[in-house]
């Protein structure tokens, strides 16, 4: 089992519909194979947030920037991970983020 979750969070606009959506999650599944655990999405209170179980977060995190390198230049993007026993997050990205993480 992952000791980690990655949580990548949009802003709910950042997808134009649904399909947008889920054709990203899609290919996350594809990209991240069987290094990492795509572990599904909620959306809610203006947010998207992307599950990703992984032993190795900012490796999955490189990989998802180097694919969708684009989705990341809005500055309401953030990611942010957590030990599977723990509670409190750290932001990844952007790196000179000091604000709480938080999911809605």
């Amino acid at each position: 089992m992952a000791d980690h979750q990655l949580v990548i969070q949009f802003p709910e606009d950042a997808f134009e519909d649904f399909d947008a959506l889920v054709s990203f999650e899609d290919s996350l599944y594809e990209l991240l194979d069987d290094r990492h655990e795509v572990d599904g999405h909620d959306i809610g209170s203006g947010e998207v947030n992307f599950f990703i179980l992984t032993d190795d977060p900012r490796a999955a995190l490189a990989e998802i920037q180097a694919r969708h390198g684009e989705r990341f230049s809005s500055p309401a993007v953030r990611a942010a991970t957590r030990r599977m026993d723990g509670e409190d997050y750290e932001v990844l990205w952007p790196g000179d983020d000091t604000t709480a993480f938080t999911i809605a």
